[in-house]
């Protein structure tokens, strides 16, 4: 008797599983392999019943067995047709993504480019516009100098040139920066130290800088990115953390780069960087623009204990 009442909550079971997979057909846009479930699901309850007719049609058992059987068969053809329809939309979906992924590096490579050609044409032009100007002013005032003039004038002129000459070397300073032109001649070490070498001299904070890439040159553009991603760890730690010192490690293993950034200042929450618009926005261009190249970048900090931020790429996604 158990068996019979199984057997009916178990038909109308699966009679509804059919029903609602029907129903949903159209939403899936009539896809092949949710069809052929559907189908299987429906011959599935149909094989329920006809193992439910035997109770009420003993003589005919022999046969609804038989047709029990295979009606199994067929069920299990369309769900086995169903699976291998399912494994190609499967496939179809990682390839799609293989390719939003790989579209979504383009623009931002190219974004990247574009950034720096505009950062190359604007520091070409305050270099050959500003320059010269400032140049010929100084002359000027030089010039004045060898005048005959009153000790208050002589003191003006003097501190107006030593004015001027600081103006000259910011403008030389700023126009490096936007377009390092060690950075495309002579690679990511020799710029980070002439980076690093001038911060220190500044006095503002020490940093602590190693590396063991003896000069190997990688992808421009990879070199770029890196370049600007520690530029921005940097700016970061002077602008906000209060730090006195800072240790920069940039080694290379037998297939991987590694990027260690430390500093001592005053630390902070992670949860205030997604509140943050000017701390949270320069980490995540440092991610957005790592991800280009498919490296991966990570923070941590505690109130109090300093940050630490690590960037991790595969040397051969990123060597010439």
């Amino acid at each position: 008797m158990a068996t019979f009442y199984g057997l009916i909550v178990s038909f109308i079971l699966q009679f509804v599983a059919a029903f609602i997979a029907i129903s949903l057909t159209k939403l899936t846009k009539y896809n092949l392999s949710w069809i052929l479930i559907s189908i299987a699901l429906f011959l599935t309850a149909i094989r329920r019943l006809i193992e439910f007719l035997p109770y009420m049609f003993p003589t005919y058992s022999k046969d609804l067995s038989m047709l029990s059987s295979w009606t199994g068969i067929g069920t299990s053809v369309l769900i086995t047709v169903s699976i291998i329809f399912i494994k190609k939309i499967f496939k179809s979906l990682k390839e799609a993504d293989k390719i939003r992924k790989l579209s979504e590096r383009r623009v931002l490579n190219a974004i990247i480019q574009t950034e720096e050609k505009e950062r190359k044409r604007f520091a070409k032009d305050m270099h050959d516009g500003l320059g010269p100007i400032l140049s010929t002013v100084k002359m000027s005032f030089s010039a004045l100098q060898k005048s005959e003039l009153t000790e208050k004038v002589s003191n003006i002129i003097n501190n107006t040139s030593e004015l001027i000459e600081e103006a000259i070397n910011g403008l030389k300073e700023i126009s490096e920066n936007l377009s390092p032109h060690i950075l495309s001649n002579f690679g990511l070490e020799s710029m980070l130290r002439t980076f690093v070498n001038r911060i220190n001299y500044a006095g503002r904070i020490r940093i602590h800088f190693s590396s063991n890439l003896n000069k190997e040159r990688f992808q421009t553009e990879v070199e770029i990115i890196l370049f600007r991603a520690i530029c921005e760890l940097i700016n970061n730690t002077i602008r906000h953390a209060e730090a006195s010192n800072a240790i920069l490690k940039i080694f290379k293993t037998e297939d991987m780069m590694l990027i260690h950034y430390k500093d001592d200042g005053k630390g902070f929450d992670p949860k205030i960087l997604e509140k943050d618009g000017s701390t949270g926005s320069g980490f995540n261009n440092i991610h957005s623009r790592l991800q280009s190249v498919n490296g991966r970048f990570s923070v941590e900090s505690i109130p109090g204990s300093g940050m630490e931020a690590e960037i991790v790429l595969k040397l051969k996604d990123i060597r010439k």
